[in-house]
């Protein structure tokens, strides 16, 4: 019994060290995405903060026949480097031209967090798609992606040895 705890400290230890080198990675990669959130935003008015959605996951509940209930889940980047997530929920109806919110919630996140809320191969995932947009010829554009290839072979060979 002994082995078996001291093996689980040990997995444990080494899904912590784990997580805190992917998320000094995504973090790195994030510096190097904060300078194109300008270039890659939507064109907003003057009074909008320029910023890069990273990954969306929707969800609807049909209630009714032409009615249900909507949830959206979004991760961030804005122009600043914060990284955000967002929670936004409520009700949507085919007659209506867009769903009716009844809440939004913002909370910030670190590289860490991000990583365990999403998952980082989504997360990897989501920021290839979006670079995909840069001009090529931004030579970042190949650094960067290179980092998200490297990350997810790590994610792949962590997940295959547990």
């Amino acid at each position: 019994m002994t082995n078996f705890g001291s093996l689980a400290a040990k997995i444990s230890e080494l899904k912590t060290e784990a997580l805190s080198r992917e998320a000094e990675g995504l973090k790195a990669i994030l510096e190097k995405v904060v300078p194109l959130v300008p270039l890659l935003s939507k064109n907003y008015g003057a009074c909008y903060r320029r910023e890069l959605v990273i990954l969306t996951k929707e969800e609807r509940v049909q209630i009714e026949k032409s009615a249900g209930f909507y949830s959206e889940h979004k991760l961030v980047l804005y122009e600043n480097g914060l990284l955000v997530k967002i929670h936004r929920y409520g009700e949507w109806s085919e007659e209506a031209q867009c769903p009716g919110w009844e809440l939004t919630e913002e909370e910030e996140q670190t590289p860490q967090a991000a990583i365990v809320a999403f998952g980082l191969s989504a997360i990897a995932d989501g920021l290839k798609k979006m670079l995909a947009g840069v001009p090529s010829a931004l030579v970042l554009k190949e650094e960067l992606e290179a980092r998200l290839v490297a990350l997810t072979k790590v994610l792949e060979a962590l997940t295959s040895s547990q």
